[in-house]
């Protein structure tokens, strides 16, 4: 093999699924924590496979994450708000 393993961790996972209905839309999202991303969670949309990692402060930049989770333009807002109840605040930690 030619690979090198720089890491090879094991953690119990803590993992969420939501299907979430919006006028127009369905959205089903699963969003993971992990002590690998600095506080960060991982955000999937399951249509599409994307991930994102976000916390609660990200939220406000949906230039970020919404066109990748496949978030509608009239839906914005109301994921503003449901993850700023759903992601974790984690305090922020240095990554160097």
């Amino acid at each position: 093999m030619t690979l090198d393993i720089l890491s090879d961790q094991k953690e119990q996972q803590l993992l969420h699924y939501f299907c979430l209905i919006s006028k127009n839309h369905r959205y089903d999202l699963t969003i993971g924590y992990s002590e690998q991303f600095f506080g960060k969670a991982m955000v999937t949309s399951i249509q599409s496979g994307k991930m994102v990692l976000l916390c609660q402060e990200d939220t406000y930049s949906d230039d970020h994450w919404a066109e990748r989770l496949g978030i509608q333009g009239e839906d914005i807002s109301e994921f503003q708000e449901f993850f700023s109840l759903v992601l974790q605040k984690r305090p922020f930690l240095e990554q160097y």
